[in-house]
């Protein structure tokens, strides 16, 4: 199927927020901090009309990307499991790196597993949620995909 031209004036230049539905906005915002890095912006909490805040708003290093984090705890465990996003890093050495840093900050991860194509981690948010990170370097037929592995059933 071809694909058609996009003109200029329609074209999405990125992607601006991601929203999870957390069950703890204060459990959530520790984990995106200690993982990922992201980095609180207080004046973009939300709050409700009793000045209560439902949702915390982290700027992403190296995405450009907004997190919103959520009060929605019925939605949160609807999504446990799901890979909600997968992200990509260089090579498999970063994945060895980034095994370090969830060892060093007590997060719970699948270690390194080889996929049909490259290499993968996949990682668990505190609402049993999955965010994978791929390795762009990929790698032969010489090393068969564990397709069967736990962390890649969902």
């Amino acid at each position: 199927m071809a694909t058609a031209a996009v003109d200029d004036a329609l074209r999405i230049d990125s992607l601006r927020t991601l929203k999870f539905a957390v069950s703890d906005c204060d459990k959530s915002l520790d984990f995106y901090e200690k993982v990922f890095f992201a980095q609180r912006l207080p004046q973009a909490d939300h709050r409700d009309a009793d000045g209560n805040i439902y949702a915390y708003v982290c700027q992403m290093p190296g995405l450009g990307t907004l997190l919103d984090l959520r009060l929605l705890p019925t939605h949160a465990a609807a999504a446990r499991k799901m890979d909600v996003i997968s992200l990509a890093v260089e090579s498999r050495d970063n994945l060895e790196a980034w095994v370090k840093h969830l060892d060093a900050v007590g997060a719970r991860h699948s270690g390194i597993i080889p996929t049909r194509l490259s290499f993968c981690v996949v990682i668990e948010d505190p609402d049993g949620r999955y965010i994978k990170l791929f390795a762009r370097q990929g790698h032969g037929p010489e090393i068969p995909g564990d397709m069967q592995n736990p962390w890649l059933q969902n």
